[in-house]
């Protein structure tokens, strides 16, 4: 927890000492998120992963004389997923999250394209808040569920941009109250598009 508190610090910091020529921008972003949930040392137990959505609002800060471009966004983010066991039907659980993730991307620009399209790259932290107050299953999860996003995407016209990415759960998402040793891992792939604006 300290060396994630550590990075956020960095960023920010990061953030106040932008170059006067970095550009100011938001924006909206929506998505799709297919989970990829899985567990460790869960006998009887498994996971149904499904397909759910994101969308939200995002700053970008683009560097005028590099490629640079650190974003953050505020997201409502559905991930589907549901606890499956021999006694019992599918049961869903901690699905709906206040998502920020906050990510330092890089556009490729190329002298002859680059007002028409850029090529880039991200990665950053992904802060998961779970909005449910009680699971329904015995695999009762954590409120602050933190991530890792690492992506690949496309700048088009310095307006539109289409991302997909994959999300690394950091730690162990589930309460110790649960049975000792059971370890659950909300990893998952993402795609998205970014409508973005000048102030």
């Amino acid at each position: 927890m300290k060396k994630l508190s550590l990075f956020l610090f960095s960023i920010l910091m990061l953030s106040f000492c932008i170059p006067a020529e970095a550009q100011l921008r938001y924006g909206f972003r929506f998505g799709g998120s297919f989970a990829k949930a899985h567990l460790d040392d869960a006998p009887g137990i498994s996971l149904k992963n499904g397909s759910g959505f994101s969308g939200g609002l995002m700053l970008e800060w683009q560097m005028e004389k590099n490629g640079f471009a650190p974003d953050i966004a505020v997201l409502y983010t559905r991930y589907n997923s549901r606890e499956v066991s021999a006694e019992a039907s599918p049961v869903s659980f901690g699905r709906n999250f206040i998502e920020v993730p906050l990510h330092l991307k890089y556009k490729f620009f190329l002298s002859k394209t680059k007002n028409l399209v850029a090529p880039m790259v991200y990665t950053g932290p992904s802060l998961m808040f779970r909005l449910d107050h009680k699971d329904a299953t015995p695999l009762s999860t954590k409120a602050f569920q933190p991530g890792w996003d690492l992506g690949i995407g496309i700048d088009i016209i310095n307006f539109i941009q289409l991302t997909a990415g994959y999300r690394f759960g950091l730690g162990n998402a589930v309460k110790e109250s649960t049975p000792a040793g059971m370890k659950l891992h909300t990893d998952g792939w993402n795609v998205a598009a970014n409508i973005i604006f000048d102030f």
